[in-house]
């Protein structure tokens, strides 16, 4: 076991919670003590954690359980390929601000900036709260946007949009956990890699699965079926050792509530559909086409 002073310190449970499922931001597994010295060094460092890690290993789901462990507020945003750099801080309502001009109602200029999520954190660290941002799959931006991150993280504060003589601050005591993801996509700029915390998490091993099924079902959790769709998971992402994704957790959690919802065991000619609907799917054959 690793020892040294922890900040974020999380229990590994492995008894089954409540009496209905869980939501993903409700329960995380955090049985990686390797993962937890990572979070543990973002928070001591101030620096942004970089996720690295196959789909289905947790990347998402991990700082809103951060949040949740710590007691802090949550904030997010999904990256695309059109997000803009400042969206993370701002984004100008146009369209708000013609239509009040043409009623000739105009408002203040700043209320027409709606609020992202690294400026409510750092007005919630101003006003002396702390929170958890997260900023996910970063790789389908620009390259602009991880570099357009290193400012305001960097100083921990930023311009006002509509009057730069004015900036919201935020003392290093109350900063921001910044969690970012990427699946790899995409090469990330040096400059801001210099400047994460990189954690890559692997696929879930088996004990892990069993120990997300029976934090996630609660009294629906039935460990004889938590082994036997551990273990199809596994054999279907050895079969497919080509491709990094294989099933995911949560793939694994909809076989297990299907099956035991349904009272689907495996080895049955029903099995074998449930398993190709939630575990094989297509197969993940790439650029191939339906499954014959």
């Amino acid at each position: 076991m690793l020892q040294y002073e922890k900040e974020f310190d999380p229990a590994v449970e492995d008894s089954a919670v409540g009496t209905g499922y869980a939501a993903d931001n409700e329960v995380y597994v955090f049985d990686d003590e390797r993962l937890v010295l990572a979070v543990n060094v973002a928070l001591k460092t101030g620096r942004p954690l970089l996720l690295f890690g196959p789909p289905g290993s947790g990347k998402s789901s991990l700082a809103p359980n951060v949040a949740r462990e710590l007691g802090w507020t949550f904030h997010a945003q999904v990256v695309t390929a059109r997000t803009e750099p400042e969206d993370l801080l701002w984004r100008f309502d146009a369209m708000k601000r013609l239509n009040d001009a043409q009623a000739k109602a105009l408002r203040p200029l700043g209320d027409y900036y709606e609020h992202g999520p690294l400026w409510r954190a750092f007005e919630e660290g101003a006003a002396g709260k702390r929170s958890v941002v997260l900023i996910d799959e970063i790789d389908k931006a620009d390259p602009d946007l991880p570099n357009s991150l290193l400012g305001p993280l960097g100083s921990l504060s930023f311009s006002l949009p509509w009057d730069d003589t004015q900036r919201i601050t935020v003392a290093e005591e109350h900063a921001p956990l910044v969690v970012i993801t990427t699946n790899d996509e995409r090469e990330l700029p040096r400059p801001f890699l210099r400047r994460c915390i990189v954690f890559e998490l692997d696929s879930p091993s088996k004990e892990h699965l069993i120990r997300v099924a029976r934090q996630h079902l609660g009294a629906h959790y039935d460990e004889r079926l938590a082994d036997m769709i551990a273990d199809h998971l596994i054999g279907i992402r050895d079969d497919r050792a080509e491709d990094p994704a294989g099933p995911s957790t949560a793939e694994y959690l909809d076989a297990l509530k299907a099956s035991h919802q349904l009272q689907v065991m495996p080895g049955t000619h029903e099995w074998d559909v449930l398993e190709a609907v939630t575990l094989r799917k297509r197969e993940r054959r790439g650029t191939a086409g339906r499954p014959a």
